[in-house]
């Protein structure tokens, strides 16, 4: 994915219009609710790239716009 594409997991049949503040990739355990002994395998899951790094700033900004 380069910079100002749609993420791969997004599809407008299903998602209808595109929201950079939500996240379309698959759904996973919620930080809150990760439990000590699985924290380790929990993180080797997060993708640590650039990209999306800047994903996470960027919706967290844009929720932060719509409240």
């Amino acid at each position: 994915m380069a910079i100002g594409d749609y993420p791969a997991e997004y599809n407008p049949r299903i998602h209808g219009p595109y929201d950079p503040a939500r996240f379309y990739g698959k759904p996973d355990t919620p930080f809150g609710q990760v439990k000590l002994g699985d924290l380790g395998s929990w993180l080797a899951r997060r993708n640590k790239s650039p990209q999306a790094i800047a994903g996470v700033f960027s919706r967290g900004q844009t929720r932060r716009r719509k409240h």
